[in-house]
């Protein structure tokens, strides 16, 4: 990278960068002098070198009659950067404020995945967030994707995210429950009264993703704080009266004994 290159991304013009390096090489000089060195008409060449002067990168030296224009040590744009940084530091705050109070307001996206790649993109999103609440009906997913439940499971059993599924109480959900590793980080309870559900639907990062596989897979997120917000209530209040897995398994033994 050239060194102009280095003073225009610190923050100099290309013009600014040039004079300014060339007064480096020449030391001491005239404008008529630092002009052809910088490869500008020394009527622009003024212009800069009082840009310069501005930012305290140039000083003038009286010899006579004439300026002589030096440059100031390289150090000194050190020191403007750090200035630079510690006022962007002081407002940052301000600016994160405004950020926050405009993404709020944003209007709701929605966003349509159709075809097995596609949405299998989906899920990989979903694979990636730290916090994930299924309620679904199993058969669906394991029909198109049997290796994306095993592979969220052993993350959750890794502790690296919090995953729970409400399933229903079919004979195919609990046999698939039975299946996965169960602890703190992954839970499974049980819907009762209720038929199947028609998609696999999922609360993650603030988003809700509903998947269909019939008559044809495809998706659709839903990024919408309300939207988000109303679900999740739902979905908690149907979690707090849904029957945990442990609960499931010693039903099925008194079942047995009987």
């Amino acid at each position: 990278m050239e060194l102009s290159e280095v003073l225009v991304k610190i923050g100099l013009n290309d013009k600014e960068a040039k004079v300014y390096l060339a007064m480096l090489a020449l030391g001491p000089a005239t404008a008529y002098r630092i002009a052809p060195k910088a490869g500008i008409k020394r009527s622009i060449a003024y212009v800069v070198l009082e840009s310069l002067q501005t930012r305290g990168l140039v000083s003038v030296v009286p010899a006579g009659e004439r300026k002589l224009f030096v440059a100031s040590d390289p150090g000194k744009l050190l020191g403007e950067i750090e200035q630079k940084k510690e006022l962007y530091k002081r407002f940052l705050p301000n600016l994160e404020a405004l950020y926050l109070d405009a993404s709020k307001k944003e209007k709701p996206q929605v966003q349509f995945f159709e075809g097995k790649e596609a949405v299998f993109a989906l899920y990989e999103k979903i694979y990636e967030s730290k916090d994930v609440a299924f309620f679904s009906t199993i058969r669906d997913i394991l029909s198109e994707f049997p290796e994306f439940p095993k592979k969220l499971n052993e993350k959750a059993m890794q502790g690296k995210a919090h995953v729970r599924e409400l399933l229903t109480k079919s004979s195919q959900d609990i046999a698939y429950a039975k299946t996965m590793k169960h602890g703190q980080y992954f839970e499974q309870r049980f819907a009762g009264g209720i038929g199947e559900f028609f998609t696999d639907n999922c609360l993650f990062d603030g988003q809700v993703a509903f998947f269909a596989f019939d008559p044809f897979l495809y998706a659709v997120l839903v990024r919408s704080d309300g939207v988000y917000k109303s679900l999740k209530t739902l979905y908690e209040f149907a979690w707090g009266s849904a029957e945990p897995f442990e609960q499931i398994l010693k039903d099925e033994e008194k079942t047995a004994l009987v």
